[in-house]
């Protein structure tokens, strides 16, 4: 464990360095954030090459390590399939809605509603287009129907020909 414990102090020594010296705004990824399994097989291997031959790094600590970044790396590997899995399924929930009238809210939170023409795919996730220029997200769909209420589609007085 004092092998991960110089690790990371070399990490944040090496990040803070990184930051000292760089003028990148706050919303830039630190270089701990940007840190794969890879990565840390390196620093392991380096750690093994650079090791004193009269105190060795203890096997069991290693197999450990090297246990537990397979396991961060598989659990990684999952989340992003994971992530996919329910975007498909939210692209495939959407395109079922072409053609039906849904309401619900906007991005900025107003009161929208129409029938859905077409599914946009953005990095801040599914949107429905409506008819109407609308833009909806997905999750702000609070009700679907086939056709718009009675209410929308009645004509305004009109008269039957032949009649009068």
């Amino acid at each position: 464990m004092s092998s991960i414990n110089s690790l990371a102090s070399a990490l944040g020594t090496a990040t803070n360095s990184t930051n000292s010296t760089s003028n990148t705004s706050s919303t830039a990824p630190s270089a701990a954030n940007s840190l794969t399994a890879n990565d840390f097989i390196q620093f392991m291997v380096t750690q093994l090459q650079n090791q004193d031959p009269l105190d060795p790094t203890d096997s069991n600590q290693m197999l450990t390590q090297m246990s537990e970044i397979g396991q961060l790396e598989s659990s990684t590997n999952l989340q992003s399939s994971l992530t996919t899995m329910v975007q498909q399924n939210q692209i495939a929930s959407a395109a079922n809605m072409i053609g039906k009238y849904a309401q619900g809210t906007d991005q900025n939170s107003n009161q929208t509603a129409g029938t859905i023409t077409a599914v946009q795919v953005t990095t801040n996730g599914v949107n429905l287009s409506m008819d109407n220029g609308d833009t909806m997200p997905l999750n702000n769909v609070t009700a679907i129907t086939d056709s718009p209420p009675a209410a929308a589609t009645t004509p305004s007085s009109s008269t039957v020909p032949g009649s009068a």
